[in-house]
């Protein structure tokens, strides 16, 4: 009897799944518009709708499907399985994905944050070249990290993710989406490159600007927006600091939108480092942009659905949420 495992990635706009069958051939995959407006129970609602979609156009029956893993962008509770905090989706703060799904699916549910998942995925697809030290860091409208140390994922005692972007580098500095002050992610996210770049043209840009304009600008040489990548470079360097004196990682892996325009930003970063880091951990990185396809990213998590359900045998024996 052939098994299924489904990955859910949340996102801010769209919900992704897929399925694969125990041998990881692919099978079909659901892209869901979500909206931020959404009540919590509406926008779980819409993702098992979703999944019965993809389950029914693939002709896999429900009894086959043994796992679902869930990436989302927020801080995960690892022992409930619930959404800690999230800036992209908040509607979603302090909502127990795990239980609403096993309760709903009668599945085996496992939830990571984004930044794992991804590091998971790149691991276990093998494009971190074997390094059992890395770091991956998800440079979007958050940014969050996943860490590698001695070849394990690292989770945090409480639950929480790496927040990097939470990481403090100015004192008194720009207020954040978590009502902080000075985290990293208000100065090196996709709408600090944005905010940069309108304040270097003195608001004189003719209409809205997104990050991906300031990217295609920065492509033609535009000194503005190069200007901007190199600000949010120095201050992702002043950040990444703390994290290469603290593990002296092999390697630093960009992931996100963001991390397209590695180019622009990494001479920064690499500047504030020399000036910054201690030379023996900063010597030898190795500065990559992730090599994970859209394709690759779901496969990743669908590794974690069938890698967390084959190794959690006494958890779903002992945890009263899950039903056979």
């Amino acid at each position: 009897m052939i098994n299924y495992f489904i990955g859910i990635r949340l996102g801010e706009k769209y919900v992704k799944i897929r399925a694969a069958d125990e041998t990881m051939n692919m099978q079909d995959s659901r892209r869901v518009p979500v909206t931020a407006s959404m009540s919590p129970d509406k926008f779980l609602g819409t993702v098992e709708q979703g999944i019965f979609s993809l389950l029914k156009a693939g002709r896999i029956p429900m009894g086959r499907v043994s796992g679902i893993a869930v990436s989302a962008p927020a801080t995960i509770d690892y022992e409930k399985g619930g959404i800690g905090c999230s800036s992209v989706i908040p509607s979603l703060n302090g909502i127990n994905i795990k239980e609403k799904l096993t309760k709903s699916m009668k599945k085996f549910v496992v939830v990571e944050t984004e930044a794992n998942a991804l590091a998971y995925s790149e691991q276990k697809l093998g494009h971190t070249n074997g390094y059992k030290n890395f770091v991956l860091i998800l440079l979007e409208k958050k940014i969050s990290a996943g860490i590698y140390l001695n070849g394990s994922l690292i989770r945090n005692r409480n639950g929480s993710t790496s927040e990097l972007g939470h990481i403090i580098i100015e004192s008194h500095g720009r207020k954040c989406s978590c009502s902080n002050r000075g985290c990293l992610e208000a100065y090196a996210s996709s709408d600090a490159i944005v905010r940069y770049y309108m304040k270097y043209k003195g608001g004189a840009t003719g209409g809205r600007i997104t990050f991906d304009d300031v990217y295609r600008l920065a492509q033609k040489s535009d000194n503005a927006a190069l200007d901007s990548f190199y600000r949010m470079g120095n201050y992702l360097g002043i950040a990444m600091t703390t994290i290469i004196n603290l593990i002296s990682p092999e390697a630093i892996i960009f992931s996100g939108k963001v991390s397209k325009a590695m180019r622009f930003f990494l001479p920064a970063v690499e500047s504030t480092l020399s000036a910054r880091a201690y030379s023996l951990p900063l010597k030898g990185i190795v500065y990559k942009k992730s090599g994970l396809s859209e394709d690759e990213v779901m496969k990743g998590l669908i590794h974690l659905a069938q890698d967390s359900y084959n190794n959690a045998y006494d958890l779903r024996i002992n945890d009263d949420i899950f039903y056979i």
